[in-house]
């Protein structure tokens, strides 16, 4: 593949000379590569846009609104820690709610750290950080360039192996949970890894490593591609080495997505990620309407970091005729993503027309309620609540239910009995009421990061539960079930975790080529 010689293709992440990120001051164009760039570029962008915010001689312009709404709004789930660190610079709400979060961060990291020097002296015999549900393990791990010496030991010694305790799917799990880790003090733990193992554990390893900056890295990335001869590890490998500038593996990783390998298709369109360009979009842009709602996200992501303009009006196109909430919201990120590379590359930057991408929910055509039913309605409602307050919940949602039966097009009353359940962890119960509660108004849900955050979390939680206890045909469909919704206003960690679940349980499923490697 020809180097890029456009901006962001010459665009260094650091360095006195030449572009790079670090001597950018134009802030519309540190927006415009936090939108479409690199992983690494995002990254040094993100660090720069906070940089520039702190000049007090910038306060109150137009620019420093439009980038503060930036890291607002921003939901780059492979940027989390350095947005949980730009946001809590913030001023004003969000800054203090960043801060909590910082603070619940270091609070179960102190509960951590004390249950693995518990684990070590030998007085317990539960490992912590497996024994985590999957969103505060997420959490956790998010920060773990802050997380002390002896944390980070202790995941190196399950990394290699060398606890002497945790299965291998833990050890797969663990190092999935790593994804995004960019902490160097990893990095000879994983390559011990891809230079030892095989077939999954190798895989993830190289997908942890790809995202990390060390000299130490590419050798032994490069000396596993060369004598691997395991489909999936030469898919991951290749997407790892994408990311340091070695695409030695496009011509496979291609191949993969011409022949339209199921096992492979999803990596593949992952590695593209880091290894295409304009010569592939139209490779990559076959695969945007996928039956299956994980591929065609995936590709929707991969067209957007390749991010060639010819794909737009087919996204659009893809856009307004899914009924896929979560393929719509990748598509929406992708057009942004586009236009801002678009503009990075000096062509004309494209109009988006968001009346013709928004949501657009069918028109309501039941009978109108009657005054009364709205009346009772609503006094059915405040009775729940108060009863809630009172901690009576069987007779709130008794209450809740009558309020709904009273009026079948109301989601507000089923939401009350989703939440109601949710914080009391009744997740079974949760489910069936937050399922109601989106057939009837699905927006308000996906619109509210509260309610998204409840629902969200009641899935995951429900899928660990069921998981736990062997059924994974129940967890892998009320994780795919989840993951079809607009996910975007829900935590980072949630998704996160949500997706690295549906991956394991893909690849745990009866006849997967990968459950027998």
């Amino acid at each position: 593949m020809a180097a890029d010689p456009s901006f962001l293709g010459r665009l260094n992440t650091s360095g006195a000379e030449g572009l790079s990120v670090e001597r950018i001051d134009d802030l519309p164009t540190i927006l415009a590569v936090l939108r479409a760039g690199s992983r690494r570029q995002r990254r040094a962008a993100l660090e720069r846009l906070r940089e520039r915010l702190r000049d007090r001689r910038l306060l109150h312009t137009d620019a420093v609104r439009k980038a503060i709404q930036t890291i607002t709004e921003l939901r780059d789930v492979e940027l989390g820690h350095e947005l949980a660190q730009a946001r809590a610079e913030l001023p004003g709400t969000q800054g203090r709610q960043a801060r909590h979060e910082h603070e619940q961060w270091k609070r179960l990291a102190q509960r951590t750290e004390g249950a693995i020097r518990a684990f070590w002296d030998g007085q317990s015999n539960a490992e912590p950080i497996q024994g985590l549900p999957g969103d505060q393990r997420a959490l956790l791990l998010m920060r773990v360039s802050e997380l002390p010496d002896v944390v980070v030991h202790h995941i190196s010694a399950i990394i290699e192996g060398n606890d002497g305790w945790v299965p291998l799917e833990s050890r797969i799990g663990l190092i999935s949970s790593l994804r995004y880790a960019t902490d160097r003090r990893l990095v000879p733990a994983l390559i011990s890894v891809v230079e030892a193992e095989r077939g999954e554990l190798v895989a993830r390893a190289a997908r942890v490593l790809g995202g990390i900056d060390d000299a130490r890295i590419h050798p032994a990335l490069a000396e596993r591609f060369e004598r691997s001869f395991v489909n999936e590890e030469r898919i991951a490998l290749a997407s790892a080495l994408g990311m340091h500038g070695d695409c030695r593996g496009l011509t496979e990783v291609r191949s993969s997505l011409e022949e339209d390998q199921p096992q492979l298709l999803l990596m593949a369109l992952e590695a593209m990620e880091n290894l295409g360009s304009s010569e592939n979009t139209r490779l990559v842009a076959k695969f945007l309407d996928h039956a299956e709602v994980a591929i065609g996200t995936q590709a929707v992501r991969t067209a957007a970091r390749i991010g060639d303009g010819r794909v737009l009006d087919e996204l659009t196109a893809i856009h307004n005729t899914t009924s896929v909430p979560a393929l719509r919201a990748a598509i929406e990120d992708a057009l942004s993503s586009i236009a801002a590379r678009m503009e990075l590359r000096g062509e004309e930057a494209a109009t988006i027309d968001w009346s013709e991408v928004g949501n657009k929910p069918a028109p309501h055509k039941g009978a109108r309620d009657s005054l009364a039913s709205i009346v009772f309605g609503w006094r059915d409602y405040f009775l729940g609540r108060v009863w809630l307050l009172l901690g009576r919940v069987n007779w709130a949602n008794a209450r809740f239910e009558s309020a709904s039966a009273r009026r079948s097009d109301w989601a507000v009353p089923l939401i009350g009995i989703g939440m109601a359940f949710a914080r009391r962890e009744q997740y079974a119960l949760a489910l069936p009421a937050f399922r109601r509660a989106l057939e009837v108004d699905r927006t308000r849900i996906e619109r509210n990061p509260i309610l998204v955050r409840a629902m969200a979390k009641s899935f995951l939680h429900r899928a660990e539960q069921v998981e736990r206890e062997g059924r994974d045909d129940v967890a892998r469909g009320l994780v795919g079930e989840v993951l079809t919704l607009d996910l975007r206003r829900a935590p980072g960690t949630v998704r996160f975790e949500l997706k690295r679940k549906d991956d394991v349980l893909r690849r745990e499923e009866p006849g997967d080529v990968h459950s027998a490697a």
